[in-house]
């Protein structure tokens, strides 16, 4: 199909329904279209007057420059478009960077005060190593040098036994054998001498007691740390006490002035003994009684040594010559306690394992060693 165009500005016409006329999509001119059959139409058409070119020719002008206009125009738009999302490009990477700027700038805060505070955790620590290891202690060391001065023994020795400079444990030590009185319950104190290394001809050997106990006046139970000799409670057969046992009367006379001098008897107690029953089997203990020297009894055994390792003991080689049997391989041995045993033939005495004996063993058949005990007044 032929394409019309409009007489007057040269645009496309668009033929009416009834085929007969056009309109001028550009224009808007309504016209008459030609019968492309009808050659007479054709011929007799006249031509376009100069002003009709003209004017054709400035309609196709006009239509280029608006081309051109809109062609430029969207060039502009999507120059304008570009431009928009380069800018909105640009803003999200500011914005990112602010933002890790900030995160960067926190993450710098964070790790500027987790350093503050582990500087000060760590100078707070060091000052406290200092203080406690250090400053309290040299401290505490003088203290108790000025107690020494001032005759304050006991508290001197407290602190020179908790500290740990080089020589705060020689000076405990010297004060403890000086000053005995200053012993607290498990320290061990020298005091007296008997044979103990069975050299006679070297002498008698200081002898080490163990602190059982103290009272308010400050008095101390003491028992011995070996046992210092092996004896029979009693010399015969028969049936007795801790009041009527041989024992007894060797311990307050022979070992008593023996192993202490009369300085040191001085400081030994008149101790008054409650020498209860045996309540396993029913045998009478005897009257109480009053001694310097003694042994313990069961309760005692069980109060002041509750547990078996506590009442383990090695004997001396001059007791062991006297006649101490010794555990093979612990070296520890058997002792007498002063309570009966089953019956007042027997008297109990502590196994080799710690344990106490309560049915006993024969008064004057089987040896056992023994450990001297006392109180002590300072």
């Amino acid at each position: 199909m032929a394409i019309h165009r409009c007489d007057m500005c040269g645009g496309t016409l668009e033929i009416e329904d009834n085929g007969g006329y056009a309109v001028c999509s550009y224009c808007g001119l309504r016209q008459p279209i030609e019968n492309d059959n009808d050659s007479s139409v054709k011929a007799n058409k006249p031509s376009p007057s100069p002003q009709d070119k003209a004017l054709r020719i400035e309609n196709e002008r006009r239509r280029a420059e608006e081309a051109k206009a809109k062609a430029e125009a969207s060039r502009v738009q999507a120059e304008e478009n570009r431009l928009k999302a380069e800018s909105q490009r640009l803003e999200r990477e500011r914005f990112a960077e602010k933002k890790r700027m900030e995160r960067e700038k926190r993450s710098k805060k964070v790790r500027s005060i987790v350093g503050i505070v582990f500087l000060t955790l760590f100078v707070a620590t060091l000052i406290t190593v200092l203080t406690f290891t250090f400053f309290i202690p040299f401290i505490k060391y003088n203290n108790a040098v000025k107690a020494i001065e001032e005759q304050n023994y006991e508290e001197a020795y407290l602190t020179f036994k908790g500290l740990h400079f080089k020589d705060s444990k020689d000076r405990a030590n010297q004060l403890l054998r000086e000053h005995p009185e200053v012993a607290q319950v498990g320290d061990v104190i020298i005091f007296g001498e008997y044979e103990q290394d069975n050299k006679t001809s070297s002498g008698k050997e200081e002898i080490e007691w163990k602190v059982l106990d103290k009272d308010t006046d400050g008095n101390l139970f003491v028992i011995s740390v070996n046992a210092l000799d092996c004896r029979d409670y009693h010399s015969s057969v028969a049936k007795v006490t801790w009041e009527t046992s041989d024992i007894r009367q060797w311990l307050n006379n022979d070992f008593y002035n023996s192993a202490f001098d009369e300085s040191q008897r001085s400081k030994i107690k008149t101790t008054t003994l409650e020498n209860k029953d045996n309540n396993d089997y029913d045998t009478d203990g005897g009257n109480n009684t009053e001694d310097k020297i003694f042994l313990l009894s069961i309760d005692e055994a069980k109060t002041y040594m509750p547990k078996t390792i506590d009442r383990i003991c090695n004997a001396t080689k001059y007791a062991e010559s006297q006649g101490s049997q010794l555990e093979s391989l612990t070296r520890s041995c058997r002792w007498w306690l002063r309570s009966p045993g089953s019956t007042q033939f027997n008297a109990s005495f502590v196994k080799v394992d710690g344990l106490i004996f309560q049915m006993g063993v024969p008064v004057s058949i089987e040896k056992r060693s023994v450990r001297p005990a006392m109180w002590l007044e300072f």
